[in-house]
C-alpha cells in the first residue's frame, strides 16, 4: 500500500481525538448550564431586563454575572481549535502532497498540536490569559505564517528564483 500523505494523515488523527474531547466537553458544559444555543448571554440580557423592568434595581447586582463562564471558555475552546486546525492540516496536506521535506511538516505540525493544548489550558486559568494561551497563539501564528509561506514558495520556486536571477 502506498501512503500519499501519512504525516499530516497522523497529525489529523491526534487532532481530531482532540477535537472530540474538546466537543465532548462543551457539551458536558451545555448539560450542566442548561444552555443549548449560545453562550448563556441572552439568559443574562434577560434576567437584567426582567430586573429593570420591574424597579427592582437591587435584583441587578445579585445576577452571577459569571455564571456561564465555563461554558463560554468550552466553546471557544472548541471553536477556536477548529477555525485552525482545518487550515493547518490543508495547508500541511497540500505541502506535503508537494513534497515539502516529511521533517519540516512534522516539526511545524508537532508545534502546532503543542499550541492547541497549550492554548485550552491557558484559556482555563483565571481571566483566560494563562501563559498556554500566550504560548498557544505564538505557536499557532508562527505554523500557519510557515506553513502558508511554504505553500506559496515551494510550487513556484523556479519561478521565485528565476525573478531573482534576472536582477
Amino acid at each position: 500500500m502506498t501512503l500519499v500523505a501519512p504525516i499530516t494523515s497522523t497529525y489529523a488523527g491526534i487532532l481530531g481525538l482532540y477535537y472530540l474531547y474538546l466537543s465532548i466537553k462543551a457539551a458536558m458544559q451545555r448539560l450542566k448550564s442548561r444552555i443549548a444555543i449560545g453562550d448563556g448571554t441572552n439568559h443574562l440580557v434577560r434576567k437584567i431586563i426582567t430586573a429593570s423592568k420591574t424597579g427592582n434595581i437591587e435584583e441587578v447586582g445579585k445576577i452571577d454575572h459569571h455564571a456561564y463562564d465555563d461554558l463560554l471558555v468550552a466553546i471557544r475552546s472548541q471553536g477556536n481549535f477548529g477555525e485552525y486546525t482545518v487550515f493547518i492540516l490543508l495547508f500541511s496536506l497540500i505541502s506535503e502532497l508537494n513534497g515539502v521535506p516529511g521533517y519540516i511538516l512534522n516539526y511545524l505540525l508537532l508545534a502546532f498540536t503543542i499550541s492547541r493544548f497549550a492554548h485550552v489550558s491557558g484559556l482555563h486559568a483565571k481571566y483566560s490569559m494563562g501563559i498556554g494561551r500566550r504560548i498557544g497563539v505564538l505557536l499557532t501564528v508562527i505554523t500557519l505564517l510557515s506553513l502558508s509561506v511554504i505553500c506559496i514558495y515551494h510550487p513556484n520556486q523556479e519561478t521565485f528564483h528565476k525573478l531573482i536571477n534576472k536582477q
